[in-house]
């Protein structure tokens, strides 16, 4: 018996009636509420008012049990009805087992869905920490378009860095891309500075794997002197790289890995291709050899910022793109980080002197055969200090000594011809030179001095030559402490009458022995001063930087040599007097190129 057919069937007579649901329950003394249940099929009319209801709707019981006209036929209601209500039962336990159904699988889903957002929320917090410490920490970049967003988001680390200052500068900047230009990995050191602009030390990141290794700023001890720059900071840094199109610049390439970089103080040879994006030009992708014929621009050696694309192996020979933007400021010579003013470079087996920082080389004619010989006697990679010259003004002679038995290099026109000029040392050669200085005081004042190994029969032999045209003739100068165990360390004119000369001191082997002339070498007398008024941080001095006269004074820049950045500055009425110590400055030394 089909109690759905039954309620609808009801519903049709009580309206074909005129009847409301309430109207027909009062008629049965029964509630609306029921009639509407009948009529829905939840459940049935009681056995007891089945008559009443027939002859209130005016149709037969066996046609309401039947739920249609014209069925008319005799029934065992009780029966009838209790199988109806036996349906309503299994069709209503049904409906719950579904509803059952319905909750658990609803509540397996909120479950699945609420774990998912817990994983979410834990994976995010995770590898999105609100602070950087010092270590590896657990770190997710996403999918970062370099070309969109710039270094934006790596200023938002260094800002959650532990113990880093506000100021500072990009020292080295090397991102792996991958072919859509997203980062896949970076490293980034970083100089940082207090808020005077004062160097405090280096501060490190590497992002690897989802690893970001960040290392606490310290002071790296190394012989450079660092200096605030506004070409080097990463919001200016991450403005330049928004300019390069790196998407369709590496799809044009024929590179199969992509590498961007910035460091700072990149010199280019003047004819360089590059992409010309200062003076907020408008840089557009190229072919590989549309660029190498530099339709991009060329490079005209000026100071610049330069990014460059490559493929992360050669910087010379291969397939690159330098891009070069605007200097905020003249870098030269203020934050000359890695060159003095005139300084010497070694590469590829051969040796260049600039006097411009980089700007410009002047080319030698050492051969690399010699240039070898000449380090391995030295036992470094680089020449040894003071033997040496070069002098920012080119009417100054370059000298450099070189081979074992040493041959002085001079060259009066610039490096267009040079010279070799050899020494009497016939009664040295019995031991190495080891010890070479050689200076000018004006361009045809100059000066050199040699010395050997010392042994405990003859001491160290000392050599003096001054030469006063230029480097054409030399004439032999008596040097102090001859044939002693004070050996040479260094020399400086100031001109042809008046400089020092300096000594290793046996007694206190962290100061030297300093001896002064006023009568061009005739006399050397030993300098009478005290090293005890120096601050604490000068805890040694080797050699002497330079002498220079103000107000009818002489000034005395002792240094560390090629060890340390420190010099004690100290002022002299004629260098034989006492000197008397005035401050302390740093400044860079050469260092290995």
């Amino acid at each position: 018996m089909d109690h759905n057919k039954i309620g609808k069937f009801i519903a049709f007579l009580r309206k074909k009636q005129g009847l409301t649901q309430q109207e027909l329950g009062e008629k049965l003394f029964v509630t609306d509420k029921a009639v509407s249940k009948w009529e829905r099929g939840i459940s049935l009319p009681d056995i007891q008012i089945l008559n009443s209801l027939a002859d209130i709707l005016k149709v037969d019981v066996s046609e309401i049990l039947n739920g249609e006209y014209g069925k008319k036929k005799n029934l065992d209601v009780e029966k009838a009805i209790d199988e109806a209500i036996e349906n309503i039962h299994k069709e209503q336990e049904k409906k719950k087992k579904k509803r059952r159904k319905i909750i658990i699988i609803s509540s397996i889903c909120f479950l699945i869905v609420g774990l998912v957002v817990f994983l979410l929320i834990s994976d995010y917090i995770k590898y999105h920490p609100t602070t950087i410490v010092n270590g590896e920490n657990f770190f997710k970049l996403g999918k970062y378009d370099i070309e969109k967003k710039g270094l934006d988001g790596i200023n938002d680390i260094i800002e959650k860095s532990t113990n880093m200052s506000s100021r500072y500068n990009i020292a080295s900047f090397v991102t792996d891309l991958n072919s859509n230009g997203t980062i896949k990995d970076f490293t980034l050191s970083l100089n940082v500075f207090d808020e005077q602009e004062k160097y405090i030390g280096k501060a490190y990141y590497e992002y690897k794997n989802n690893i970001l290794t960040y290392s606490e700023p310290v002071d790296d001890n190394l012989l450079l002197v660092e200096y605030y720059s506004k070409n080097s900071t990463i919001p200016y840094i991450s403005e330049q790289i928004k300019k390069i199109p790196l998407k369709e610049q590496i799809r044009l390439s024929n590179l199969d890995y992509y590498v961007l970089r910035y460091q700072p103080n990149t010199k280019l040879d003047s004819g360089t291709p590059i992409f010309d994006g200062r003076n907020s030009k408008q840089i557009k992708a190229l072919s590989y050899e549309d660029y190498s014929n530099g339709l991009g621009g060329m490079s005209d050696s000026d100071i610049s910022v330069v990014i460059r694309l490559y493929d992360g192996s050669s910087m010379v020979a291969d397939e690159q793109y330098l891009y070069v933007f605007d200097s905020l400021e003249e870098e030269v010579p203020d934050t000359s980080n890695y060159m003095m003013e005139t300084d010497y470079y070694i590469t590829n087996g051969t040796l260049k002197f600039t006097r411009d920082y980089g700007r410009t080389y002047i080319d030698t004619d050492i051969t690399s055969d010699e240039l070898d010989e000449t380090l391995n006697f030295y036992g470094s990679l680089s020449l040894q200090p003071n033997s040496w010259f070069i002098k920012e003004d080119d009417t100054f002679p370059i000298a450099y000594f070189y081979l074992e038995d040493p041959v002085l290099k001079l060259s009066r026109d610039n490096g267009s011809s040079w010279e070799n000029i050899t020494f009497d040392l016939n009664n040295v050669l019995n031991k190495p030179i080891t010890t070479r200085v050689v200076g000018f005081a004006s361009p045809t004042f100059g000066y050199v001095a040699l010395g050997t190994d010392w042994t405990m029969g003859s001491g160290e032999l000392k050599r003096i030559y001054f030469t006063y045209d230029a480097g054409k003739t030399w004439k032999e100068v008596e040097a102090p402490l001859n044939g002693t165990s004070n050996t040479l360390i260094d020399m400086f004119m100031y001109d042809e009458n008046h400089g020092i000369i300096v000594l290793k001191d046996k007694v206190d082997i962290n100061f030297p022995l300093i001896y002064a002339t006023n009568d061009g070498g005739e006399n050397w007398q030993e300098v009478d001063f005290s090293y005890f008024n120096l601050p604490d941080e000068i805890t040694y001095l080797t050699d002497v930087d330079r002498i220079t006269k103000e107000d009818n004074q002489y000034y005395i820049t002792l240094g560390q040599g090629n060890n340390g950045i420190l010099k004690a500055v100290f002022r002299t009425n004629d260098l034989l007097s006492p000197w008397t110590f005035v401050e302390t400055k740093e400044e860079n030394i050469h260092t290995v190129g």
